[in-house]
């Protein structure tokens, strides 16, 4: 008889972590989100688009997109010790319990930042932190960005992009 109560009550546990987050409205954001995520397009006159999945401190699972704009990578090279400006761009999140986070990256409040490279046309690693205003007040993204790079008749080329290390938090 143990081991049929304590099934039980593993059946009734695991019944109400199933049940529990389509039984209402959302329950709210985490103060703070580990992301991670691909580039989802050409960057196109300094903005770069990503997207990606997120969770959150308090064990909810989301969806995230951004638009970041900046300096182009060109003013801050490898080995220079300089970083380019984030200058705008959009951030939104949605848990999948419903809840919504939308908002916009601070113009001057952030910077692409070059931490390595590869030899030739090999991977290029940055870091990316941002400033960002939105509907549930001021909030921080970081993250590592990695560009996938071939040569193309002479030319190093991005082909895919990453962003691994991330974060969101609340402030």
């Amino acid at each position: 008889m143990p081991r049929m109560s304590a099934f039980a009550a593993v059946v009734a546990a695991l019944a109400a972590v199933v049940v529990a987050p389509s039984a209402g409205a959302a329950t709210g954001l985490s103060p703070a989100y580990a992301v991670t995520g691909i580039e989802t397009s050409i960057p196109t006159n300094n903005t770069s688009t990503f997207g990606g999945a997120a969770l959150g401190s308090g064990g909810d699972a989301a969806i995230w997109h951004a638009s970041v704009q900046h300096q182009a990578l060109s003013n801050c090279p490898f080995g220079s010790g300089t970083s380019c400006a984030i200058t705008g761009g959009t951030f939104s999140l949605s848990s999948l319990d419903g809840a919504k986070l939308a908002g916009t990256f601070v113009n001057g409040q952030g910077s692409v930042t070059p931490i390595a490279q590869q030899p030739g046309c090999g991977k290029q690693v940055f870091g990316v932190a941002g400033a960002l205003s939105t509907s549930a007040g001021p909030a921080a993204f970081s993250a590592t960005l990695t560009h996938y790079r071939i040569s193309f008749f002479g030319t190093c080329i991005p082909y895919f992009a990453t962003i691994t290390k991330g974060s969101l938090h609340m402030t």
